[in-house]
């Protein structure tokens, strides 16, 4: 665990130090850039700081992008804990139905609202993880242990358990990917899509279209 989460601070307007400053910087340089193309000058500028901050502070560009990506997976891991704990519940009771409708709240909490406040940053975490999903660096296992994998394990368990049994070891992975990439679709890939339907905007009406859908689609899954 990592000693404090900069992206808490950053999501609720809080830039306390340079160091917080220089995250948020980074957050939108690697999500822009890939690794190569960011420069550290950059980053400095747009945080604010002088440039001798970020070697102070962490090192070089390749130490600021690790610690970026475990800022990451520590914000998810915080995020996820209230779903991982209601799944332990579910491995004991063995509740379909529950275990359905966790697969729907876990996957929706993933869906963001363009009016929310920490759109933008949710959209550069989102930038730089698949990114690192398609041209993977020594990062990528950073974000597999901390936030795949994790997410990953607790989805077989419940696509297993709601579909009694009927999807299990590869089978249920497979269904759980394809249920986890509504998330994808509707946070990094929807502006194609909201063209073609006529939405101007995605807020929290057009979620609530999506998300009685997702519901019926996971009834037809899981039936």
């Amino acid at each position: 665990m990592i000693k404090k989460n900069y992206i808490s601070e950053i999501i609720d307007g809080k830039f306390s130090d340079a160091r917080v400053k220089i995250i948020n910087a980074g957050l939108k340089e690697f999500a822009k850039n890939s690794f190569g193309a960011v420069r550290t000058r950059e980053i400095a500028a747009l945080a604010g700081v002088n440039h001798a901050a970020i070697s102070y502070y962490f090192g070089g560009k390749k130490e600021l992008y690790k610690e970026i990506a475990r800022q990451v997976v520590d914000f998810i891991e915080v995020y996820s804990t209230p779903y991982f704990e209601r799944a332990k519940a579910i491995y004991k009771s063995k509740s379909r139905a529950d275990a359905q409708i966790l697969i729907r709240d876990y996957v929706m909490s993933r869906v963001c609202a363009e009016s929310e406040k920490d759109g933008e940053i949710l959209r550069c975490m989102i930038m730089i993880i698949t990114r690192e999903e398609m041209y993977q660096t020594e990062i990528f296992d950073i974000f597999y242990n901390g936030a795949f994998k994790p997410s990953g394990d607790m989805m077989l368990k419940l696509v297993e358990i709601a579909s009694d049994g009927r999807y299990s070891g590869e089978s249920a992975m497979v269904v759980s990917e394809m249920i986890m990439g509504q998330v994808h679709m509707f946070n990094s890939a929807r502006a194609g899509f909201k063209r073609m339907n006529k939405w101007k905007t995605f807020g929290e009406r057009e979620i609530s279209v999506v998300r009685d859908k997702f519901s019926e689609m996971l009834g037809r899954i899981f039936a």
